[in-house]
């Protein structure tokens, strides 16, 4: 009976250290992927609306310009340049003007935080998105 105790505690033992250094590698393989600096250009799709299988077209921002792609199976072409989006300069809540050059000035961050999450298939946008998906592809018209 004690060589068995034994020999579960070893195998309960390695294992932890096994999971242990696959979550130890993973993290530090992704940790200089995850930090954004300001200088990069954050490219976001806007809207995109297929014209037949594998191509389209999409509007892509990237920093306050507008891009218009076109997209296929092979390459994707610049067709044009939107008109660039200026935002608003808003008074900071309460009634403040803006600081100088335009800028807020410094108080609690009120922007939405991202959940660490976000894009994966454990979070829950990402099953509501695929079933609206699925609904769309599956609706008779």
């Amino acid at each position: 009976m004690g060589d068995v105790i034994w020999l579960l505690l070893r195998a309960v033992v390695a294992l932890g250290c096994v999971l242990g250094l696959i979550w130890w590698g993973a993290r530090r393989l992704t940790a200089g992927r995850t930090v954004r600096s300001g200088s990069e250009a954050h490219i976001m799709v806007v809207d995109r609306h297929t014209l037949a299988r594998g191509s389209g077209v999409a509007v892509l921002a990237v920093g306050s310009r507008r891009l218009l792609v076109g997209f296929g199976d092979q390459q994707v072409s610049l067709l044009t340049e939107l008109a660039p989006v200026i935002a608003p300069v808003l008074p900071a809540p309460g009634g403040e003007p803006p600081g100088p050059a335009g800028r807020q000035r410094a108080g609690p961050d009120t922007r939405p935080r991202r959940s660490r999450l976000e894009g994966s298939i454990l979070h829950p946008q990402t099953w509501k998105d695929t079933m609206r998906a699925l609904q769309d592809k599956t609706v008779r018209r």
